[in-house]
C-alpha cells in the first residue's frame, strides 16, 4: 500500500529543525544534475524532487511498492512558484521561492525507518495588510508491488482510482493504496480530481507552516505511519534530522575523514563517501540486512552487479565487515560464471556472466580476509564448498591445471566493453588475461595463508606474463593488441589496460609504453579521463562508460590508485586533479563522467552509483599508502601528492588500531595513541602488529 497523508497545520512559526551535519550538502547554485536524476533516500524510500519550483514531487519507489509516475503537485493563487535557492542532502531537499510578494520555504523530509516523508511548506507575509492565499493540491500515480528490482527503474502500471476518506482521499489498488489527508476541517476534496483546495489567510507580517506527509507500503502499516507522523510532524522533522546526523557521525566513526590545503580535495573525498549512505537500504522484504546495492536514487539499478560490488573491495571491510562478508556468500550462491547479478528481493541470479567477475569476488574475498584478518571466513560452507575452494575455483577459471597456461579466448560476447558503434572488442583481450596474474597471486596467498598450498597457482604467473608479452604486445604501438576470432590481431585503445598498472604482469617495457598514452592527445580530457584513446576508430563522445568522451565513475579513481601505489605519482596527481570537480558539482555520482566537460551521462537510470566510494579507497590505500598484511601489521607509504602541502587522514580504523597520518611535503607522521613516528619518503612505516610498534623499512 501507498499512502500520502497530507497534513495541513497551521503555526506561528516555521518548523524549527535540529541541526544537522553539513558534510554532505550540496547547494542548488553549485548543481548540474538535472531534475530527471534527482532525489532524496532514506533507506526505505526514494522520492524524485523537483528542484525547478518549491512543492513538487515525481515518482516514488519503496521496494516492493512502486509508483513511478507518481505525481504531488503543490500551487499557490494557482500557480507553482519557481526555486530562487535550494540545498540537497541525502535525506532531504530544502527550497525557497517568491510569488506575489509571499516568501515561500519548503523542506522535503524522507522520515528514517519509515516509508514515509513530509513536504513542509512555510509561508511568510511581509506584507502591511493580510493575504488570502488559494491552496492546491493534486495526487496522481498508479500503483503496483514489484519483486525484480533489476537496472532500470521500476516501473507501475495499474491505476487506483482515488476514493473520499475523512478529510482526504485515498487512491486504492488492491491491498495498496495512495492516501492524502488532512487535518485541517476547512479543506475541500475532489476523488474525481484527486485532488483538494482550501483558502489560508495570513495576516501581516505573519508566517505559517504547512506539512504534507506521505507515506508508501501495505495498507494498515502505512495509514498507522501517517498517522504518527501527522499527529507531530515537527517532531518528525526534528527526529529525521537527528538520524540523519547519528548516521553520518557513525560514518566518519568507521572511515577517516581528509583535511588539507585543499578545499576541492577535500570536498572530492567526501563527496565519495555519500554513496555508502545514498545505496544502503534497510528494506525487510531485501535478502540481505542492510544491503548495498548498486544504484538507488529514483529507482534505478537497485539490484546488486558484482561488477560494481567488487570494486569497494579494500573499503568496505572497514566501514561494514559483515555486510561485506554476507555479500560475497551471496554471490557465491549464485553462479557467477553465467550471470553478473542477484535480485535484492529473492537472492536470485540474473542477466549473463561479465568477464570481470572472477577478478572482483577474489578480490573482495582477499581483500576482506587482509583487512579483517578474519581467516575463519575461508573455512565456511557455501552451496556445499568452502569459501577457499570457491577462491581456487576462480582463480583457476578457464585454465586446466594439467596444460600449460594459454591466453583465454572470452568468446563473441560485447559484454566486456559493450561498445556501440560495432568496432570489436572481443575473444583474446589482454587486460583480462593480464588481470589474471593477479587472481593467481590472490589465490596462492589465500592458500598459503590457510595451510592449503597450491604452488600451481603461482608458477603460472610467470608464465601467463611470458605468454601475454610474446603474443600480444605490439612494441611499436606500445600498446597490447586483441585477436579476434580468426586469431587476427587488432588494436583497441581501451582504458580497461591501465587497470594493469601495479601488477608484476608488466614489465618495465610495457609499463613505460602504457603511461606514455596518458596524454592529452589520447586518454587525457580536461575534466577527466577518456574510456577510449581519443584516436581510436571505435571513440565515441555519447558512448561515456567505455568508448570514449568520458568513463566509468570508478575508472579514474582505481586506475590513480594503482598509479600511485607503483610509484607514478606525477601521472596519478594528474588524474585526479582533473576530476576534483566532481565533489562540489553534483550530489551523488551516476555510473559515468564526461571528460571534456563538467557533465555527466544522462541516458541511465544508475545515477547514484555505490563505486562512487571507490575515490575514498584511492585516497586511503593509494595516496596514503595503506597496507595490511594478514598476519595484521599495516604498512604505510604515503606519497608526496602535488595536491595538497599539508593533509592528514585521522580516525583510520585497522585490525583494532586507529591511526592518524599526516604528510607534509615529501614527510610524514604516523600515530597510534600515544605512538608517534617521523619518516621521510619514499621510506615505509610498518606496524608490527604483535609488539604494537612502529618501525621504519627503506
Amino acid at each position: 500500500m501507498i499512502i500520502l497523508l497530507l497534513t495541513l497545520c497551521l503555526q506561528a512559526d516555521p518548523v524549527s529543525v535540529a541541526p544537522v551535519s553539513d558534510v554532505f550538502t550540496l547547494q542548488g547554485d553549485k548543481n548540474i544534475m538535472e531534475e530527471e536524476h534527482f532525489g532524496i533516500i532514506n533507506g526505505l524510500a526514494t522520492i524524485g524532487v523537483n528542484y525547478k519550483d518549491t512543492m513538487s514531487i515525481s515518482g516514488f519507489w519503496s521496494p516492493p511498492y512502486v509508483s513511478s509516475d507518481f505525481v504531488l503537485d503543490v500551487k499557490l493563487f494557482g500557480e507553482k512558484v519557481s526555486t530562487n535557492h535550494y540545498a540537497w542532502r541525502p535525506f532531504e531537499v530544502t527550497r525557497e521561492g517568491m510569488i506575489r510578494d509571499m516568501e515561500v520555504k519548503t523542506q522535503t523530509t524522507l522520515i528514517y525507518g519509515t516509508r514515509a516523508g513530509v513536504l513542509s511548506i512555510s509561508l511568510h507575509n511581509p506584507q502591511q495588510a493580510a493575504v488570502d492565499i488559494p491552496l492546491e493540491v493534486t495526487v496522481h500515480g498508479t500503483l503496483d508491488t514489484v519483486s525484480f528490482w533489476e537496472f532500470s527503474r521500476a516501473q507501475s502500471k495499474t491505476p487506483a482510482p482515488a476514493e473520499l476518506l475523512k478529510n482526504g482521499l485515498i487512491k486504492r489498488q488492491d491491498k495498496q493504496a495512495i492516501v492524502l489527508q488532512t487535518d485541517l476541517d476547512s479543506f475541500t476534496w475532489n476523488a474525481a480530481t484527486s485532488s483538494g483546495a482550501t483558502l489560508a489567510t495570513l495576516p501581516a507580517g505573519a508566517s505559517k507552516t504547512f506539512h504534507l506527509v506521505f507515506a508508501m507500503g501495505a495498507a494498515d502499516d502505512t495509514e498507522a505511519a501517517c498517522q504518527t507522523i501527522t499527529t507531530d510532524a515537527d517532531k518528525k522533522l526534528v527526529e529525521a534530522g537527528a538520524e540523519y546526523e547519528r548516521r553520518v557521525t557513525m560514518l566518519f566513526a568507521k572511515l577517516p575523514t581528509l583535511t588539507s590545503d585543499n578545499p576541492a580535495l577535500d570536498a572530492f573525498y567526501r563527496r565519495s563517501l555519500v554513496h555508502f549512505i545514498t545505496n544502503r537500504w534497510e528494506t525487510p522484504e531485501f535478502v540481505l540486512h542492510p544491503y548495498y546495492s548498486t544504484g538507488s536514487m529514483k529507482g534505478g539499478c537497485v539490484c546488486s552487479y558484482l561488477w560494481d560490488y567488487g570494486e569497494l573491495w579494500e573499503i568496505l571491510p572497514l566501514y561494514d565487515p559483515l555486510a561485506a562478508r554476507e555479500h560475497i556468500t551471496q554471490f557465491l550462491k549464485i553462479d557467477i560464471t553465467q550471470h553478473f547479478a542477484f535480485i535484492p528481493t529473492t537472492g536470485e541470479a540474473f542477466g549473463p556472466w561479465y568477464m570481470v567477475n572472477q577478478e572482483k569476488i577474489l578480490g573482495s574475498i582477499y581483500y576482506y580476509v587482509k583487512n579483517t584478518g578474519d581467516t575463519a571466513f575461508l573455512n565456511e560452507t557455501v552451496n556445499d564448498k568452502t569459501v577457499l575452494d570457491w577462491v581456487l575455483q576462480n582463480a583457476m577459471y578457464g585454465d586446466d591445471p594439467a596444460k600449460p597456461v594459454q591466453l583465454i579466448d572470452y568468446g563473441s560476447s560485447n559484454s566486456h566493453l559493450e561498445l556501440r558503434r560495432g568496432f570489436p572488442y572481443n575473444h583474446v583481450m589482454p587486460d583480462l588475461n593480464g588481470r589474471r596474474y593477479m587472481n593467481y597471486l590472490m589465490g596462492d596467498a589465500l592458500c598459503t595463508l590457510m595451510g592449503k598450498p597450491a604452488p600451481y597457482l603461482k608458477e603460472r604467473t610467470e608464465a601467463l606474463k611470458k605468454l601475454l608479452k610474446q603474443e600480444l604486445w605490439d612494441s611499436e604501438h606500445k600498446w597490447f593488441l586483441f585477436k579476434d576470432e580468426t586469431g587476427k590481431p587488432d588494436l583497441r585503445y581501451t582504458v580497461q589496460m591501465f587497470k594493469l598498472f601495479n601488477s608484476p604482469v608488466l614489465d618495465e617495457e610495457e609499463t613505460t609504453g602504457l603511461l606514455s598514452h596518458l596524454n592529452e592527445t589520447e586518454f587525457l580530457g580536461e575534466f577527466g579521463l577518456q574510456s577510449m584513446s581519443k584516436t581510436d576508430i571505435a571513440y565515441d563522445q555519447v558512448d561515456i562508460d567505455n568508448g570514449g568522451g568520458g568513463s566509468c565513475t570508478c575508472f579514474p579513481p582505481q586506475i590513480t590508485e594503482r598509479l600511485y601505489k607503483s610509484g607514478h605519482v606525477l601521472e596519478a596527481d594528474d588524474i585526479l586533479r582533473r576530476i576534483l570537480w566532481w565533489g562540489e558539482r553534483m550530489p551523488y555520482w551516476g555510473d559515468s563522467l564526461v571528460a571534456n566537460s563538467i557533465d555527466y551521462r544522462k541516458d541511465t537510470p544508475l545515477q547514484c552509483a555505490y563505486d562512487g566510494v571507490t575515490v575514498a579507497q584511492c585516497v586511503i590505500f593509494g595516496l596514503f599508502g595503506v597496507d595490511v598484511a594478514f598476519n595484521g601489521d599495516i604498512t604505510f607509504t604515503p606519497k608526496p601528492t602535488g595536491l595538497s602541502k599539508h593533509l592528514a587522514l585521522k580516525g583510520l580504523q585497522l585490525r583494532g588500531n586507529t591511526f592518524d597520518i599526516e604528510i607534509s611535503g615529501a614527510e610524514y607522521d604516523v600515530r597510534c595513541g600515544e605512538q608517534r613516528i617521523h619518516a621521510a619518503m619514499p621510506k615505509a612505516v610498518v606496524f608490527l602488529a604483535q609488539n604494537k610498534i612502529f618501525n621504519i623499512v627503506d
